[in-house]
């Protein structure tokens, strides 16, 4: 107790001494140093380390990412949908519950959809937006979660998916049609013997969600452990892999730069989303920069 009373007295004293100003600003500091450090390793030096990318998403070759309206795949998802994009063995897919014509241009956001496929690099004929009647994009309604799995299961089935992507029960936004297709793609992977296995986009609250990079320190702490482990340990042989010595069920994958700009571009073809408060997104949302997930078991 007298060695608390201590260091309290100690801290006091270099409170008066340099003044509260000062502290902050250097608090300030190191946790932007500390958010750009964990950048650079996590998004080049460790940005394939299969101690913070499991290989259920490394080695998946038929990724489907289920979501709810267009737009969705670029400002929550663009980290994930990018990752290995070039790689020739993966085939990803989008599938797109309603074509958002909450305000009368569903036609319009279909056709800025399939653009930003494009320069996602998703194949149009995998990326399909639905419209079915007890399906339309509206943030009062809850979708029947029936008549999701009815819609989106064949497609799962069709593109013969190792793998889905999909919000979490927060919706990252809180959008009831995320949370309805959150629960309906749990529901499905849970009850479905065959279903392939998913993650799901983590949530967090509204001032880690505006905190751009910052929020990597944070984020990081779950995963200290294999950070360090991927720094100073080898990666795990084919053998640890498939004796399932390293499953992971969660995942946290960084865009580099140049990924990051390939997002932007992407949400650039959703022009009619296209605003001010989108534009300060792109730079202030951990979702532009990064994704953290956790799978489906």
């Amino acid at each position: 107790m007298a060695r608390l009373a201590a260091l309290i007295r100690r801290a006091n004293r270099r409170v008066r001494r340099y003044g509260w100003r000062r502290l902050v600003l250097a608090a300030v500091a190191v946790v932007i140093t500390t958010a750009l450090l964990l950048y650079f390793l996590l998004a080049y030096t460790l940005a394939d380390s299969p101690r913070l990318i499991p290989e259920s998403i490394q080695y998946a070759r038929n990724i489907v990412f289920v979501t709810a309206h267009p737009d969705d795949e670029t400002l929550f998802f663009s980290p994930t949908v990018l990752y290995h994009r070039h790689d020739p063995r993966v085939t990803r897919s989008l599938l797109v519950i309603s074509s958002g014509n909450y305000n009368g241009i569903g036609d319009v956001r279909e056709s800025e959809i399939h653009n930003s496929c494009a320069a996602l690099g998703i194949a149009l004929d995998r990326c399909m937006v639905l419209d079915h009647p007890a399906l339309q994009d509206n943030p009062k309604a809850w979708w029947d979660e029936v008549v999701l799995r009815q819609t989106f299961e064949p497609y799962i089935k069709k593109w013969k998916a190792d793998l889905i992507i999909t919000f979490d029960n927060g919706g990252i936004s809180g959008h009831i049609n995320h949370r309805a297709v959150s629960a309906a793609v749990r529901n499905y992977v849970l009850n479905t013997p065959e279903a392939p296995q998913a993650f799901m986009l983590d949530s967090t609250f509204l001032l880690r969600k505006y905190s751009s990079l910052l929020d990597l320190v944070p984020s990081a702490l779950p995963f200290a452990t294999r950070i360090f482990q991927a720094l100073l340990l080898p990666p795990p042989g084919r053998a640890a892999i498939a004796a399932g010595v390293t499953q992971y069920n969660s995942a946290l994958i960084v865009s580099p730069w140049r990924t990051y700009l390939e997002s932007r571009a992407a949400f650039g073809q959703h022009h009619s989303q296209y605003s001010w408060d989108r534009v300060l997104y792109l730079v202030v949302s951990r979702y532009m920069w990064f994704n953290t997930l956790e799978r489906i078991f």
